[in-house]
């Protein structure tokens, strides 16, 4: 046996590799007819720094700051267990700087022109008797609502930003609750393919199943790995004239119902949750199946 000295710091320092997670300092663009700009944030894989020559997939999610740590954290740990591949987190919202009046912005982001909260007269009746003249409102000012030009901006202009600073390859995901949800939904029909996965979480719209029954006219497939989800407690009053159930239900009971052979579908009703309970498990739940295929692959070969 040697009798030579090893310093253990200095073994541990050299095996050392990142294990967690870094975030970029914000970016910030702006779309075209806006006086703001959206606050984008980025969040690193763990290799990404040690790995020069490897790529990685994009997940863009909705709402920026206010899911971005939530998000990435779930990302962080699930690949870390590996129970989800690497990728590149980047949230896009309002800047954080703005707080709820900022917030409020995503209504207009995030909502394909003339759809409105409340989309039939009992539900926007029982709307307006709950919250009054902000319905009414929020009616009046659907028309200007941006969803169409947002999900252009997000393709078309932030993706090759992105792909100019960051290492990234061109497998895209999509992730939204709520409105944002509303969004993934319509990005689903309203651009088929620009996506390969989705989360469509507590929120969606008669026009999304418009388009797809548009897209069904001349399309027997869509390739498309998708989660679509809520919380069960949103039956109850304060939440039953946004029709989320109703609305998620159909939408998950039409795309079955294509037979689409290219996608990946699987839904669920979280029974014991509400709008706010229920986005962490969704979001957890909602990844793992979104990219299943990729873990199987990342198992076939693990990482040294």
């Amino acid at each position: 046996m040697s009798n030579d000295k090893v310093d253990s710091k200095e073994l541990v320092q050299e095996s050392i590799v990142p294990c967690a997670m870094t975030s970029e300092p914000p970016l910030y663009f702006r779309m075209e007819g806006n006086d703001y700009d959206h606050e984008v944030l980025v969040t690193l894989p763990a290799s990404y720094s040690v790995s020069p020559d490897r790529s990685y997939p994009v997940l863009w999610a909705m709402d920026g700051a206010m899911q971005h740590m939530l998000i990435a954290g779930i990302v962080n740990m699930y690949a870390f267990g590996m129970l989800l591949p690497e990728m590149i987190v980047v949230s896009v919202g309002h800047s954080s700087d703005q707080g709820w009046p900022g917030f409020t912005k995503r209504e207009f982001d995030l909502n394909p022109p003339g759809s409105y909260w409340g989309d039939d007269t009992l539900s926007e009746s029982k709307a307006f008797e709950m919250h009054g003249e902000a319905i009414a409102v929020f009616r009046e000012q659907s028309n200007e609502f941006r969803g169409d030009k947002f999900l252009d901006f997000l393709v078309d202009e932030l993706r090759p930003a992105i792909a100019e600073r960051y290492r990234a390859n061109d497998d895209h995901g999509l992730v939204g609750y709520s409105s944002g949800g509303v969004f993934a939904g319509y990005a689903l029909v309203a651009r088929p393919g620009d996506f390969s996965r989705y989360i469509i979480g507590a929120g969606t719209h008669l026009l999304t199943m418009e388009l797809e029954a548009k897209y069904a006219e001349s399309n027997k497939d869509m390739a498309a790995r998708v989660f679509i989800a809520a919380g069960g407690h949103e039956l109850e009053l304060e939440m039953a004239s946004s029709r989320i159930i109703s609305r998620t239900t159909q939408l998950v009971e039409n795309l079955r119902m294509r037979q689409y052979p290219s996608m990946d579908l699987k839904s669920r009703i979280y029974t014991d949750r509400d709008h706010m309970t229920v986005v962490a498990p969704l979001m957890a739940d909602g990844l793992q199946h979104i990219y299943a295929d990729e873990v199987a692959k990342l198992l076939e070969t693990p990482p040294a």
